[in-house]
């Protein structure tokens, strides 16, 4: 029986490997805030503590895990603490990166893990690549065995959004209100159910074949967002009335947009995923992206039925923008 503890465990991504970790025998520890623990199987041991609470945290360099996947970490300085804390600690060391991190825009229009990590847009891309130098070192020095897994756009309780939100799209499309999209709507964008990532991620826990490697772990099909907004659109029974806006023209009105528009969404982005498969012994996703969307939209509709109100800020810049067309 593998030992492994997730710290998170109740995320978009983790929780469905926590599920399929018990599925396939894993005695599963989780350490987190306690906030989400009712979604947990009953099976798994809980730990309640914050990332931010130094004693609490570091109470897991008295602990013993075969495992530990690292699903909550996004800074340098954070990921030199967890060196040392886990060193000597656990037989191997799994940091969930992003591959968000890969250089932008790309050279070469199938992304692979030899493709550079060099994002100058998103910040966010850059600490968690900042995050992997530190665990290559430490893997080179034999200090911790790790391995690196980059999700793409990875989802199973949320709708893809665009420029906004998933939740706020999906409001306005059921509102009848116009919804941007980047671009000319063509770029290719990855969309990976959480079910198809914990299939591949849980083999990969114990597995000596994953010591020292890097995967990106996503469908292998691509599609061009306004597809996925129409396809959207569709599952809520209504007709997505899509207007285009440059990714220049919406980084001038909100320069937060920089980074998940030219750093990642404006981007296509095709995986090959040739590695995980060929490391778990055959993989690749099940769920088909129509059903995937279905299965997410009950989730979305559940929250939008319960009061859900959009940032009233964000709204009216959308329909500001949407005005100038």
């Amino acid at each position: 029986m593998t030992r492994v503890l997730y710290i998170g465990g109740t995320g978009e991504i983790s929780l469905a490997c926590v599920e399929q970790a018990i599925a396939a025998g894993h005695q599963v520890s989780v350490f987190n805030r306690g906030n989400h623990t009712a979604l947990l199987p009953e099976a798994v041991e809980v730990i309640s503590g914050d990332l931010g609470d130094e004693s609490s945290y570091l109470n897991l360099a008295k602990r013993k895990f075969d495992v530990v996947c690292q699903f909550l970490m996004f800074n340098p300085d954070a990921m030199q603490r967890d060196i040392e804390v886990f060193a000597n600690q656990c037989e191997q060391y799994i940091f969930i990166s992003s591959a968000s991190a890969y250089e932008k825009p790309c050279r070469d229009p199938i992304i692979t893990e030899a493709t550079p990590l060099a994002n100058p847009y998103w910040s966010y891309a850059r600490k968690k690549a900042a995050c992997e130098a530190l665990l290559a070192k430490a893997n080179a020095s034999g200090k911790l065995a790790t391995t690196i897994v980059r999700p793409s756009h990875t989802y199973r309780t949320r709708l893809p959004g665009t420029v906004i939100d998933g939740d706020h799209q999906t409001w306005r499309i059921l509102q009848g209100k116009p919804v941007i999209v980047h671009g000319d709507g063509q770029s290719l964008w990855t969309l990976t159910h959480s079910a198809d990532f914990a299939r591949a991620f849980v083999q990969l826990c114990g597995n000596p074949k994953a010591l020292g490697e890097t995967f990106h772990i996503t469908d292998s099909r691509a599609h061009t967002w306004d597809l996925i907004v129409q396809l959207t659109a569709d599952i809520l029974g209504r007709e997505a009335n899509i207007l285009h806006v440059s990714t220049d023209n919406l980084v001038r009105y909100n320069a937060d947009w920089s980074g998940p528009l030219r750093g990642d969404k404006s981007n296509s982005v095709v995986f090959d995923n040739a590695h995980i498969d060929a490391t778990v012994g055959g993989w690749q996703c099940e769920i088909p992206l129509r059903e995937g969307l279905r299965l997410a939209s009950v989730h979305v509709s559940k929250r939008l039925s319960s009061g859900y109100k959009p940032d009233p800020v964000i709204d009216a810049l959308v329909d500001k923008i949407l005005a100038g067309l």
